[in-house]
């Protein structure tokens, strides 16, 4: 059981776990494709018998051929293929695009590939673009997001999300340096809804074919994954009773960015995600070059919003005890880093209402509503997977989120400092 103690808050300990500025970067001609004060349209040509194909085994990673066209620019000879988990539909396809996998270095405005999202565990279509905005506007490091109408062979196939890919592109972007590894932490949902305990950073032995290339796929330097280093930090992690686990765990994590990482997971009330209901996940772990430090990074927030009364220490003391995050559970035994939690709570509380005023919504309800603008038409002719009311009513609930998450939470963080 979390223990809250009174604490004074020093602002400059908070402002040093804020990451600092990247060193600058010359102009990013991807940055067009992320403008989201517009939708963006997106066509690709498919040869008819490979769409079909794809369309029939919507479960397979097959790649297919495609020549891809936005605005004006067209990268002929894409890949394509069906992605997602739970996510995927056999009505609405998700796909990843690789513009370099059947010509060498070829690439869409400096992009290696892309991700078009069909949002189809989401009526509303913006759980996952208002949460990564929301990660960037309190400084931890996210995707890049936008809305586009998808057409295949000309004709309307929904309403999808652009998705920046955690790449070697997007590692020089934002951390100038691109010879990290990236792993994309895979949920096993078929073992754990077969009653199977979830993976929750328990030390499963010293082999890295215990981590690597499951529960932690390798994106980068895939043929030296060096899952030991993995393996170190989830039994520094796991030894939760050791007298210097903090300082044992800070070889491989800046524990108070972590925090704040999850503090914001928490307040949007994410259910699926770092501390969800089914164990760890939805993330993928980040490993600086030439270093044993590790960096989270937010992934798939299709069911964040859940419920606008989330407890923030849902399940870190409550829920099942082998689903929870022992990352989570131990680092908030830390006095100094439940306050951050706490702060960063409150502090995602004011940056959600900020400007708000009797006749004037806050930043969150704001976005909401200028988003929803942008994307109802088209959500509207895309009922593959909800319905107009479905979109409709998902809207209603987010704007009432954005309207009273911020005073719940401060009265859950009042409630812990008691």
């Amino acid at each position: 059981m979390i223990t809250p103690i009174r604490a004074v808050w020093l602002g400059v300990a908070l402002l040093a776990v804020v990451p600092q500025p990247a060193v600058a970067q010359p102009p990013d001609p991807a940055a067009a494709l992320f403008i989201d004060s517009v939708l963006h349209e997106i066509r690709l040509s498919v040869n008819s018998r490979d769409w079909q194909l794809l369309k029939d085994h919507w479960q397979d990673d097959t790649k297919y051929p495609a020549d891809f066209r936005w605005n004006d620019q067209v990268v002929r000879n894409v890949a394509i293929h069906s992605r997602g988990g739970g996510s995927r539909r056999p009505t609405k396809l998700s796909f990843h695009v690789t513009f370099n996998h059947y010509t060498a270095g070829q690439t869409l405005l400096g992009l290696q590939a892309i991700i078009l999202r069909n949002n189809a565990q989401d009526p509303s279509n913006m759980r996952e673009r208002l949460s990564m905005l929301f990660f960037r506007n309190l400084g931890v490091v996210a995707q890049r997001e936008a809305h586009t109408r998808l057409y295949v062979n000309d004709e309307y196939v929904g309403l999808y999300t652009i998705i920046e890919v955690y790449d070697t592109d997007f590692l020089q972007k934002n951390f100038n340096e691109s010879t990290g590894r990236v792993y994309e932490y895979s949920f096993d949902n078929e073992a754990v809804l077969a009653g199977q305990a979830p993976f929750v950073f328990q030390y499963l032995g010293s082999n890295p074919a215990l981590y690597v290339p499951s529960p932690f796929n390798p994106k980068t330097l895939k043929d030296d994954p060096q899952g030991e280093v993995i393996a170190r930090f989830v039994q520094a992690v796991s030894d939760t009773g050791a007298p210097a686990w903090r300082d044992t765990v800070s070889a491989f994590l800046d524990l108070p960015r972590f925090i704040r990482h999850l503090a914001i997971e928490n307040f949007l009330a994410e259910q699926d995600g770092m501390t969800g209901d089914y164990g760890p996940n939805n993330f993928y772990l980040y490993r600086f070059a030439n270093t044993t430090t590790f960096l989270f990074l937010p992934w798939d927030k299709s069911n964040a919003f859940f419920d606008v009364n989330f407890s923030i220490f849902r399940n870190i003391v409550d829920g099942a005890e082998d689903h929870r995050n022992l990352l989570a559970v131990r680092a908030l035994q830390e006095p100094d880093l439940l306050q951050l939690y706490l702060d960063t709570m409150l502090e995602c509380g004011n940056f959600a209402v900020q400007g708000a005023a009797p006749d004037q919504p806050g930043w969150l309800e704001t976005e909401i509503n200028r988003e929803y603008d942008q994307i109802h038409a088209a959500a509207l002719e895309d009922t593959f997977v909800f319905t107009n009311a479905d979109f409709e009513q998902a809207i209603v609930d987010l704007q009432n989120f954005a309207r009273t998450r911020s005073a719940i939470v401060a009265a859950q963080v009042a409630a812990a400092r008691r």
